[in-house]
């Protein structure tokens, strides 16, 4: 595979890890990861702040798209960008959009496997997070309180 390949399955594999709720795959690809929403490190607490139903899973639909990716000249790094739409549907929640936002990447090479170094989720706009996020505000400061 190219770089640029295993980089977007890194990425869709991270959207699909979080809306099947398998959290085990989801720690392994953000392992040596640093996670930021507008350039700030979110609550410890937000780790454990996701509502997970009867299904086991978020019921939400993480969807990417606009994705560029840039692979460094030496082929051992390279930097990200694409939009997220986040969508979820609950017993009590019709279809929507919960989330909008931009994900800003950087990966590394590490003996020929690619790996997530840091996502800074960029410029969000809110829908309704009080099926998704038990407290929005622990992972997301700016969220509008419900």
């Amino acid at each position: 595979m190219t770089a640029h390949a295993d980089i977007l399955g890194l990425m869709h594999a991270y959207c699909r890890a979080i809306d099947r709720g398998d959290f085990k795959t989801f720690g392994r690809l953000l392992r040596d990861a640093l996670w930021l929403v507008e350039g700030q490190l979110p609550d410890p607490a937000s780790g454990q702040n996701i509502i997970i139903y009867a299904d086991g899973t978020p019921r939400t639909k993480h969807v990417i798209s606009n994705i560029q990716i840039d692979v460094a000249a030496d082929g051992q790094n390279a930097t990200a960008h694409s939009y997220v739409r986040v969508y979820q549907q609950t017993p009590a929640l019709p279809l929507c959009v919960i989330f909008a936002g931009e994900y800003f990447d950087e990966y590394d090479c590490d003996q020929g496997t690619w790996r997530l170094r840091r996502r800074d989720l960029r410029h969000p706009l809110y829908g309704d997070l009080s099926h998704h996020l038990r407290n929005p505000q622990l992972t997301f400061p700016d969220a509008p309180v419900a």
